[in-house]
């Protein structure tokens, strides 16, 4: 790896110089900075920014923390942080690992802001505590669950299926069904049935676990039922319950939303593709989690002062697409 000393000796100027010159520090005439930064460029050097950060006490960086992280809206809530930190001057650093692991990993990176994701209710372990109160950064919490002495952004999952229901009962549905695997979703579906005073069928809320499958029995169940019977409409809570739905429903041929209407959890670009046509969908919007997230940790001041902490939730919008028809417009 090149070292100043390597360009001080192909320049023939002293490694003080070559410092000034690259760190655009006076002292150094024009002419010697641009044949030193050229020879940088040409010998490949890279800085030492590890050096740069134990002074300047500040990184550039934004280090994310999703342990277990899957799914679509992960890849591009990612992408879209990085294409924003990058227009504001930063980078950004995912780890996968256990939160005390990864908190402790960027503390050693000198990487002093951190979005640590974490759904609602997730335990904390004592470690990841310990390593927390060690952390000498900012620390921003997304996802739903609360953090002493860390900002944090929330996500009101409950509001936006209660949104698909209204969208659903504004178009006339009375028998809407629910599959999913989220609680708090589930509450929002809940509480839709009855401030707009649908229909309530025990068997019309397929609700399962993590990590198990959707059970095809009770979806097949639901459809093969007579019209008059079944419900028009189905509300699925996240786009990896939609996979599972899509593979069982194809196989019966069944038409969306000829047969059945469709209002899907999670805005992403991937719901006007699954289907032949594009459906109507419910969810944050990533691009402003993303500046929410930004604006929080790129201030002049990220750090809180006097206990002044952000607390923020970011409402859920509703993107109506094709997949929604009135029941009586049904096949």
């Amino acid at each position: 790896m090149t070292t100043i000393k390597d360009i001080a000796k192909a320049a023939g100027v002293t490694i003080a110089t070559v410092s000034r010159a690259l760190n655009n520090e006076p002292g150094v005439n024009e002419l010697t900075r641009s044949k030193i930064v050229a020879l940088a460029n040409e010998l490949n050097y890279i800085p030492n920014f590890a050096a740069k950060r134990l002074v300047n006490k500040r990184s550039n960086c934004i280090g994310i923390i999703w342990h277990g992280a899957r799914g679509l809206f992960f890849s591009h809530w990612c992408n879209s942080l990085q294409k924003r930190a990058d227009q504001r001057g930063f980078s950004t650093m995912i780890s996968l690992a256990h939160p005390d692991k990864a908190i402790r990993q960027f503390s050693e990176h000198f990487i002093d802001r951190l979005i640590f994701w974490s759904s609602p209710g997730l335990p904390l372990s004592l470690s990841f505590l310990q390593q927390k109160e060690k952390f000498a950064g900012s620390m921003l919490v997304m996802g739903g669950n609360v953090l002493e002495n860390a900002h944090r952004i929330g996500i009101d999952r409950k509001g936006a299926i209660f949104k698909a229901v209204q969208h659903l009962a504004e178009f006339g549905h009375r028998s809407i069904a629910f599959i999913g695997q989220d609680e708090e979703k589930l509450s929002g579906f809940m509480h839709g049935l009855l401030e707009f005073q649908l229909s309530y069928h025990p068997d019309f809320i397929i609700h399962y676990p993590r990590p198990s499958s959707l059970p095809e029995a009770k979806l097949l169940a639901l459809i093969g039922k007579k019209p008059q019977e079944r419900p028009t409409a189905f509300v699925l809570d996240s786009h990896g319950v939609l996979f599972e739905f899509n593979k069982i429903v194809r196989k019966q041929q069944v038409r969306i939303p000829e047969q059945f209407s469709v209002v899907v959890y999670d805005s992403i670009p991937e719901m006007e593709q699954v289907f032949d046509i594009p459906l109507t969908t419910v969810g944050p919007n990533i691009e402003q989690l993303t500046e929410a997230a930004l604006d929080i940790l790129t201030g002049d001041q990220p750090d809180a002062f006097q206990g002044r902490w952000v607390d923020m939730n970011v409402e859920s919008e509703l993107t109506v697409r094709e997949s929604v028809l009135r029941p009586e417009n049904r096949s």
